[in-house]
């Protein structure tokens, strides 16, 4: 715990100063983090006997994430990446089954695609602001969910993915999800419906309690008890950054479509 709190300590005013520095500083940290979470699923998969396609699933990765910007014959450049996964497929066959190639590129596609929100984010006029936004939806829900768990909590929420998980944490999550979202409209969006931020509060947290169970589940499956050893005293990338990466894109679409 004592090793968990100092990085936390650490890493979290460093996350912080990375965002504020501008839209590349923030783009160079969602690429390398979308790089090093499929490293870790790819390590997952070759200890649970897996073979990933390495080049191809980073060549993919790359393909989601460019989906922050419109870049010349990006379709084309799509049919050409699922060309070479499926030319790769073929040649190496059967050392690489069709069952590690569907699991190499669904990862692709899930940490490219979700982390491509945070790059549309971090390129807006308030990136910044918003970028953070999500990360404190996130932590509150987190926070929230634990608070309430480790005090109330009796009823479990999905004993075989996450035995910890409860449904009075779950419950803890969403409030404290739902007061940080409140003070953002209280402090920045004066002009929009509050009602709109509790509903937000809401499906945050629910999005970052189904993120979190997600890989709870995935490292279950793969015999991982975390999905790296990166950040010292939490884990690899996705035990910390599983939240969020889903939290990201319902907070780019709520600021689309709501305020």
């Amino acid at each position: 715990m004592k090793t968990r709190v100092i990085t936390a300590l650490i890493g979290a005013p460093l996350l912080v100063a990375i965002m504020y520095l501008g839209s590349y500083y923030r783009i160079a940290f969602f690429l390398l983090l979308a790089f090093l979470a499929l490293r870790e699923l790819f390590i997952m998969m070759q200890a649970k006997g897996f073979i990933p396609l390495v080049l191809p699933g980073y060549v993919m990765l790359l393909l989601f994430l460019s989906l922050y910007s419109s870049i010349p014959n990006q379709e084309f450049l799509f049919f050409l990446g699922i060309m070479l996964v499926v030319i790769i497929s073929v040649m190496a066959y059967p050392g690489i089954d069709f069952a590690s190639t569907g699991i190499s590129i669904f990862f692709a596609g899930y940490c490219g695609f979700l982390l491509s929100y945070a790059l549309r984010i971090s390129i807006m006029e308030q990136g910044f602001m918003l970028i953070m936004f999500a990360f404190l939806l996130t932590w509150a829900s987190d926070i929230g969910g634990y608070l309430a768990g480790s005090r109330w909590g009796k009823h479990k929420m999905s004993p075989l993915l996450s035995p910890n998980k409860t449904w009075e944490g779950a419950a803890g999550g969403i409030i404290m999800s739902v007061i940080i979202a409140l003070l953002f409209y209280q402090f920045f969006f004066m002009s929009s419906f509050p009602l709109l931020f509790v509903l937000l509060g809401v499906l945050a947290s629910t999005g970052a309690q189904f993120g979190d169970l997600f890989i709870s589940g995935l490292k279950r499956y793969m015999g991982a008890k975390d999905s790296g050893t990166l950040i010292p005293g939490h884990g690899g990338i996705l035990d910390r950054f599983d939240s969020f990466i889903l939290v990201v894109p319902i907070v780019y679409y709520f600021v689309i479509y709501a305020i």
